[in-house]
């Protein structure tokens, strides 16, 4: 029976499992190697806050490319919904906890045993996976922190995002209650009085959660979110039908040539009263493809110059979360700080974050908390974490190009040192960002999570026309 260890149990390394069950004609073993979070759930959506939603419309959210309906037709199933037409119910943005339920259901339905027609036996393991030693053509054997080795004919790298890079001084106040290193811990349960400042670092989609969870829990207290360029994600709107703007003739465009063309593109949006934000949602299906093209220095370039505008355009949130944000700003109760963090350090009464010199904000701003929502440590030359050392030290794995992953092939084979792709080992999901750029969003992590799995069962590829992924409503 051919084995194939899966490690990661969020939403990728779910899927892939899934998929494994689905299509696999002949007996599989499948041993998921799940730490830190819920099975099934990941970091997204282990969260059991109400308040927190999808940052996509229900009509987006299928785990399956080929039954793109699925994650409607489940809430469907749900009394919950019933008052909701199916327009409405379309474009609703679910509470991750319940797509968490969702997830997990499609764990119990295709890997808990009960269909005699199954050719998938599941095992998931909670332990941490340190090493992977390969057994030449014949797979590897994954080294567990506190377990027994698991051999493997094939494995999965479908470990998410690594946790918040640390910050300079950081280090001293891993014991230190009022400093808060990881936002998908408990920091909710240990809030300072109402009188009291709780700090921000960061003001992306992490930080949001961070300010509705404050504002559902009724405390009154005042907050800073800082961030370099101090900018948050914007809201999901409605629009209309628009042409890309970059034509799909089969010619490499240059950065240069791309930034023009979007900018042209939005301008004449502006000009149509309609949100600049569709021409970035029309190139959702071709952005990796447009990124890949890309030469290293543009893609350098991209991330200098461009990156922040886009993330804050791309990855936008649900009205009712925009709107919590909105009122705490609107009432004076938070504010939005532009400005390089140095360093923290704990001072008697509170932690003091030293800012850069210039400008004419603060050198330095105190917190009676202090939360980093930065967000996922993005180079990977440096990862403190062992299975990626250990990975690195044997060369079996290296970092991509950018640094800001690892390196695979086209079909998600990992890439060593001798840039030979791997006979058994596999990545997919965040940690081909480098590579992929757009590979954190359900609509990617899908495709992917069933690509590899055809590569792993050696299946001919499943070519599936799925509908245009557009994030705003039409």
């Amino acid at each position: 029976m051919q084995t194939t260890a899966i490690i990661g149990g969020g939403f990728s390394g779910t899927l892939a499992a899934v998929n494994l069950a689905r299509f696999a004609t002949t007996p599989q073993r499948v041993v998921i190697i799940n730490s830190g979070r819920p099975f099934g759930r990941g970091t997204a959506y282990g969260t059991t806050r109400g308040e927190h939603l999808l940052n996509v419309a229900a009509r987006n959210m299928s785990a399956f490319p080929d039954h793109p309906s699925h994650f409607f037709d489940w809430l469907r199933s749900r009394c919950d919904y019933d008052g909701l037409s199916d327009d409405v119910l379309r474009e609703t943005f679910i509470p991750r906890r319940i797509f968490g339920d969702y997830v997990r259901g499609l764990a119990s339905h295709y890997l808990g045993g009960a269909d005699p027609r199954s050719q998938v036996e599941c095992q998931v393991v909670e332990d941490s996976a340190v090493d992977i030693q390969p057994r030449g053509e014949n797979g590897g054997v994954v080294m567990l922190e506190h377990g027994d080795p698991i051999e493997a004919e094939s494995v999965l790298l479908a470990t998410g995002n690594q946790p918040p890079a640390g910050l300079p001084g950081s280090g001293k106040l891993a014991n230190d209650r009022r400093y808060c290193g990881n936002p998908w811990t408990a920091w909710h349960e240990n809030l300072p009085d109402d009188d009291k400042h709780i700090v921000i670092l960061g003001t992306g989609l992490t930080a949001v959660d961070v300010i509705v969870t404050l504002r559902h829990k009724g405390w009154n207290g005042k907050i800073t979110a800082i961030s370099r360029n101090g900018m948050l994600p914007q809201r999901h709107f409605r629009g209309i039908a628009w042409p890309t703007s970059i034509p799909d003739d089969g010619q490499t465009r240059s950065l240069k040539e791309l930034v023009s063309l979007i900018r042209q593109d939005c301008q004449r949006l502006r000009g149509a009263s309609q949100n600049p934000a569709i021409a970035v949602d029309k190139l959702r299906s071709r952005t990796q493809m447009l990124w890949r093209n890309l030469s290293i220095d543009e893609k350098r370039q991209f991330l200098k110059d461009y990156a922040a505008d886009w993330n804050v355009i791309r990855h936008r949130i649900a009205g009712p979360i925009h709107d919590a944000v909105t009122d705490s700003l609107d009432c004076g109760q938070l504010t939005i700080l532009p400005a390089t963090i140095e360093s923290l350090d704990a001072g008697e009464t509170s932690i003091e974050v030293q800012l850069a010199a210039g400008g004419d904000g603060p050198d330095r701003i105190h917190g009676d908390m202090v939360i980093n929502c930065t967000g996922p440590k993005s180079r990977f030359s440096d990862s403190q974490i062992p299975l990626y050392r250990a990975l690195f030290d044997r060369g079996i794995a290296k970092p991509d190009a950018m640094d800001m992953g690892i390196a695979v092939t086209d079909d998600f084979a990992v890439v060593g040192d001798d840039d030979r792709p791997s006979p058994f080992l596999y990545a997919i999901g965040p940690i081909l960002k480098g590579t992929l750029w757009e590979t954190i969003a359900v609509p990617e992590l899908r495709q992917q999570a069933m690509a590899v799995v055809q590569t792993i069962l050696k299946q001919k590829p499943i070519r599936v026309a799925s509908p245009e992924t557009i994030e705003y409503c039409i």
